[in-house]
């Protein structure tokens, strides 16, 4: 059973040989030495948030970068109530739920889970201060997916579960460039019942469409170029589409942060 995560679907949504360079070959891309730092940076930040929930000691961590310390107190500041402990919640950090679906093994790791007897709260840590608008939000899969998968594994109902990105500084020169060095900031994503048709509705026909397509092997079709998706795609070469990524100036484009996989703790 092929597991299908929030990046999957996203990819396959988007490409279906995306997809399969991606997840089903694991083709390796070129990576930008600044954007693997990000990424290090941010898995830090990840496991530091991960040990607090565990009770063990992070101050070895926050000692070593001084930027990841500032991340963390901000954080700690702007949403006290978050790490408030009750004895009525159920809270994991790193929590994982899993779903058979349509032939797929649905799958998301929820960087935090907050559960009360008639309340679920998702909550996300993003290591980057730019955050997107509310309505792009509610509509990636990423939202999609976890509060479906939230709500199908539990008694909630839709309207009892919401997520909450929490978006955090980065170091170096990204934080300058986006003039956003201010203490973080989060959005919170309601649930509805009609949310929640929509999106079995769509996984549902990601399903069936990938079934089909792996059906008679081969690679996946492609995406029409005309629609841009080949500027930023890291197969772009691979695929025969040099000049939608790299145009005639010979100028290259790296991957989106969004493409580049969150490394599970």
């Amino acid at each position: 059973m092929l597991t299908l995560t929030q990046s999957h679907l996203r990819q396959l949504e988007i490409c279906p040989r995306r997809y399969q360079y991606g997840y089903l070959e694991q083709v390796p891309v070129p990576t930008d030495p600044e954007m693997l730092e990000r990424q290090r940076w941010g898995t830090q930040f990840h496991l530091v948030m991960q040990q607090r929930e565990l009770g063990l000691p992070v101050e070895g961590f926050l000692k070593a970068d001084a930027a990841l310390d500032a991340a963390v107190q901000g954080l700690l500041t702007a949403a006290p109530e978050l790490f408030v402990p009750q004895a009525d919640r159920f809270r994991q950090s790193e929590h994982r739920r899993t779903l058979a679906f349509n032939g797929y093994a649905l799958t998301a790791i929820y960087d935090l889970l907050v559960l009360e007897p008639n309340q679920g709260q998702i909550i996300d840590w993003k290591t980057y201060q730019r955050p997107p608008q509310q309505a792009q939000l509610a509509k990636e899969w990423q939202t999609r997916l976890y509060l479906y998968l939230l709500v199908e594994t539990t008694d909630l109902a839709p309207e009892q579960v919401s997520m909450t990105y929490w978006f955090v500084s980065p170091p170096g020169a990204e934080a300058r460039a986006e003039a956003q060095t201010g203490p973080p900031s989060s959005i919170a994503i309601a649930y509805t019942k009609a949310q929640h048709r929509r999106t079995e509705a769509d996984l549902r026909r990601l399903t069936d469409q990938l079934t089909s397509l792996l059906t008679p092997g081969g690679n996946l079709p492609q995406v029409d170029p005309v629609l841009g998706y080949c500027a930023q795609c890291p197969y772009a070469v691979r695929c025969q589409r040099w000049a939608e990524r790299f145009g005639t100036g010979g100028g290259m484009v790296l991957p989106a942060i969004a493409d580049i996989a969150e490394v599970p703790l």
